[in-house]
């Protein structure tokens, strides 16, 4: 059973100029994605008859055209094309004639002149590269290489044609053409439906249903129409009628009478599978006369094949020899080779069934030179091997007759399985997979950066204090203790100071806490800013700061010590708000550089040595007014024993 085209139109909205008419139309709603046939063709009559005598709209009639290129109507499409070319191409307009050639190689198509139509789309891909510098039209351009990828189909050039369809499919995609990627999927459906694969071809088709916007109600009906044939096949018989009939009341509403034939044609077929032959004979009869009325050749060819098989089925055999004929003279007038070898190999069946051997041979011949040319393969061994044996008896030459139907028919799905499953796997080798690793490596490249992201975040979060962004208890510790462990192996001083704001807790009971945080990151971002590069500040208590500084002795500690209790009483105090005098004290302690005197050397210090130093001496600081630094030495009492810094370390601030 034939299901039609493979592709047909993208709908009226592909190439609609941006001029005045078009704009015209697009507000009254004419263009409106897939309209009924007949109203939208009498307002575009109505609005070409009120354009100016002397200068037709050539716009309009491109709508126009574009309307019976949705709805195949190819009996209306070459005459307009016809009358309108001479106004088309007597002005400059690239695109314009890019659209003209377009039209021209669907109106071949439809009526199977598939070499003149390919000439037509190479024209109208030249033209438009002409206005697409700047990729403007990259729409229509993937809109003319698929038609012409599907017309590469029927000149049996394959390879060429799923190649282009997959490149078209990924570039639908990144796009975001649901119409485009839609229709590739049709397309698919159909090679696999070659593959007699149906069970996938109907995935292909379900898929492409649902792809479809919803307002692209000919499109999805069509897609359930084919659905609905391979349902026929592998599923239920009853839910495939159903199916077509929702496909045919969309056609009958929208005035789609091209498609209605099809779907008068499958019903028909459908029915003969049932049997019933009389329900069968009735919808074909239904199919040929919509088609007799398009007058497509190749559409009518193929139905009077289809019609002329059932009426011999129904015994009306010299009814079916005249339809039978007329398909065949058809085949003869297009380029499809399938459709030839169909019409020629009925018409032979018919003539042997009513005793017509010689005439039978002929078309059989005819049928057999169409399938050759097809699967390309030399078969004239065979040819003249069943010419040797035309002469026996009607038995002999029936079952011979009958043998070679079946063996041609075995060698070509043979062909045709092997060629395709070939450029299967190539396609899958050299485009799937592909994609799928590539799609592969960069979610796994994605997944990286962000577990990277993640681990820089929580590896800081950890060591960092979330009120003022300084180093934690534990990190500053950590960092202290590696400056001790450097300054002992490369002999150089080393000065902590711990640092206290004053009176802190009379801010947050007169201010509130929220403007004792402000304090807090006020002296945070004095420290920051008055720090060398190679020094470490960390917060280790409410309002206590603790600095490590490498490289720094007593000196050198006191001079940044007094520099920043300034900074703090002189800084801008904007952010703290009511706040008026914030000062802080400090108290220091140093490692000094071992001498190399044995009776010099100071006993050695670790970081918690000195914390308990500074803090001694901050105490000192504290008891003797604030505001001001003081340097640990031997006459300060240290406060407790050491202690276990990490176990003395508030939880609040271990994070």
């Amino acid at each position: 059973m034939n299901c039609g085209k493979l592709f047909q139109t993208l709908g009226l909205l592909a190439f609609i100029s941006f001029q005045t008419h078009a704009q015209m139309l697009s507000k009254q709603g004419l263009l409106k994605f897939q309209s009924d046939f007949v109203q939208t063709e009498q307002q575009i009559d109505s609005l070409l008859a009120d354009s100016p005598k002397s200068a037709p709209s050539i716009e309009l009639n491109l709508q126009k055209a574009q309307l019976y290129m949705l709805f195949q109507r190819a009996d209306l499409l070459q005459p307009l094309l016809s009358g309108i070319q001479k106004q088309v191409f007597a002005q400059d307009d690239a695109a314009a004639q890019s659209q003209w050639h377009l039209l021209n190689g669907i109106q071949y198509y439809l009526l199977g002149k598939y070499a003149q139509a390919q000439d037509s789309f190479k024209s109208s891909l030249q033209l438009l590269e002409v206005v697409n510098r700047q990729q403007k039209y990259a729409y229509q351009e993937n809109f003319i290489l698929m038609y012409q990828a599907v017309n590469q189909v029927y000149l049996q050039q394959y390879e060429e044609s799923l190649n282009a369809l997959t490149d078209i499919f990924k570039r639908a995609e990144n796009n975001n053409w649901p119409i485009i990627k839609a229709r590739t999927l049709v397309f698919f459906g159909e090679v696999s439906y070659a593959l007699k694969n149906y069970e996938q071809a109907l995935e292909y088709y379900q898929n492409a249903y649902n792809t479809y916007p919803k307002d692209a109600v000919i499109y999805r009906a069509e897609s359930l129409m084919y659905g609905a044939q391979m349902v026929n096949v592998v599923g239920d018989r009853n839910v495939a009628f159903e199916q077509l009939d929702q496909a045919m009341e969309v056609f009958i509403n929208q005035h789609d009478d091209t498609r209605l034939a099809n779907a008068y044609l499958l019903k028909s077929y459908f029915y003969s599978k049932v049997p019933d032959d009389a329900k069968a004979l009735e919808w074909i009869a239904k199919s040929v006369a919509k088609r007799e009325e398009l007058g497509n050749p190749i559409e009518i060819a193929n139905v009077y094949v289809h019609y002329s098989s059932q009426l011999g089925i129904d015994g009306q055999i010299p009814l079916a020899l005249e339809y039978a004929k007329k398909a065949a003279d058809l085949a003869e007038q297009h380029e499809d080779i399938s459709g030839q070898w169909d019409s020629y190999g009925n018409y032979a069946d018919l003539l042997n069934q009513a005793n017509d051997y010689q005439q039978a041979f002929h078309y059989m011949q005819l049928s057999e030179r169409a399938l050759l040319k097809k699967a390309r393969l030399d078969i004239t061994s065979q040819t003249a091997t069943l010419n040797a044996e035309f002469n026996l008896s009607r038995e002999q030459l029936k079952n011979e007759f009958l043998d070679k139907q079946s063996q041609l028919l075995e060698e070509r799905n043979t062909l045709l399985n092997e060629q395709l499953v070939m450029e299967q796997r190539q396609q899958r080798q050299q485009n799937w997979v592909l994609m799928v690793l590539s799609l592969a490596l960069v979610f796994f490249l994605i997944m990286c950066g962000v577990i990277y992201r993640l681990y820089i975040k929580n590896k800081r979060l950890a060591s960092r204090d979330p009120l003022t962004s300084l180093h934690n208890r534990r990190s500053i510790i950590a960092l202290g203790e590696e400056a001790i462990i450097s300054s002992d192996r490369y002999q150089y001083a080393v000065s902590v100071l711990m640092l206290d704001i004053d009176s802190f807790k009379a801010v947050n009971d007169s201010f509130g806490h929220e403007t004792g945080d402000r304090v807090i990151q006020y002296v945070a971002d004095i420290c920051i800013a008055t720090l060398r590069k190679p020094d470490y500040v960390g917060r280790v208590g409410g309002e206590e700061f603790l600095l490590i500084l490498p490289h720094t002795d007593e000196n050198a500690a006191l001079l940044l010590a007094e520099r920043l209790c300034k900074q703090v009483v002189m800084a801008d105090k904007n952010s703290i708000g009511q706040v008026e005098q914030v000062t802080v004290s400090i108290g220091i302690a140093t490692k000094n550089i071992h001498s190399d005197q044995p009776h010099n050397r100071l006993p050695d210090k670790d970081l918690s040595q000195l914390i308990r130093e500074s803090d001694a001496a901050l105490y000192v600081a504290k008891e003797q007014g604030r505001n001001q630094v003081q340097i640990y030495h031997t006459d300060i009492k240290l406060k407790g024993h050491a202690v276990d810094l990490e176990s003395t370390m508030p939880d609040m601030l271990r994070t």
